[in-house]
C-alpha cells in the first residue's frame, strides 16, 4: 500500500522514524522470517493470554510487521473481528515500533499519535499499551500489545508486567527464528 501513514507529520514532529524505515530490506526479511517462526505457537498465544488477563483487559496482540501486520497471536475479549492482517499504515503497532519504546496511551482519541487511525476512529481502540520486540539486533519486528475500547489508566504494574511478558515473548520468537535455520 502506498498511500501516506495516517499521522505522517505528526510523527515527524514528534521526531519519530519514516515509515521507509518498516521497509528496509534487512528488517523486512527478519520479521518474514519471525512471522514464519511464530506460526502457530501456542506458548506466544499463552502470553499474549497471559497479557490480557495480568492487565484486566479483554483485548492483547502480539503484532509481528513485516509487508503488513500480521496479528500472530490474539485474544479478544469478544469473537467481534477476526482480522488477522492490517496494512502497516493503519496499525498501532506500526507506532510503537516506529516510537522505538513503550506506548502507553490512556486515550488513544485524543493521543496526537494514535488518534486519526482507523481502530482508534471506529471506537475499537480506546486505550492501548504496546511493547516493541527487538530480537537482540536492533531490529524491531512487532509489537506485544495490550488494548480496549474505553479509555482507561495503565499502572505502572500493568506496563512493568506487559514489558515481561515482551521479554518473553522475544526469546521464544528467537528460539522459533533458530530452529529455522538451516
Amino acid at each position: 500500500m502506498d498511500r501516506p501513514f495516517a499521522p505522517a507529520e505528526v510523527l515527524q514532529a514528534a521526531g519519530l522514524q519514516d515509515l521507509s524505515t518498516m521497509r528496509s530490506p534487512e528488517r523486512l526479511a527478519k520479521a518474514r522470517l519471525v512471522v514464519e517462526g511464530a506460526a502457530g505457537s501456542s506458548l506466544l498465544s499463552a502470553l499474549v493470554d497471559l497479557a490480557a488477563r495480568c492487565t484486566g483487559t479483554g483485548w492483547a496482540q502480539l503484532s509481528l510487521l513485516a509487508d503488513e501486520q500480521v496479528a500472530a497471536a490474539v485474544r479478544r475479549a469478544e469473537p467481534a473481528s477476526t482480522e488477522r492482517v492490517t496494512a502497516l499504515e493503519d496499525a498501532l503497532c506500526t507506532v510503537t515500533v516506529l516510537s522505538g519504546d513503550v506506548l502507553v496511551s490512556a486515550n488513544t482519541r485524543t493521543h496526537p499519535w494514535l488518534s486519526s487511525l482507523p481502530h482508534v476512529e471506529a471506537g475499537k481502540v480506546g486505550a492501548y499499551l504496546g511493547v516493541p520486540l527487538d530480537l537482540g539486533d536492533g531490529l524491531l519486528v512487532g509489537a506485544l500489545c495490550v488494548f480496549g475500547p474505553e479509555p482507561r489508566d495503565w499502572s505502572d504494574r500493568d506496563v512493568g508486567l506487559v514489558c515481561d511478558i515482551a521479554d518473553i515473548v522475544v526469546l521464544e520468537l528467537r528460539r522459533a527464528v533458530a530452529a529455522l535455520a538451516p
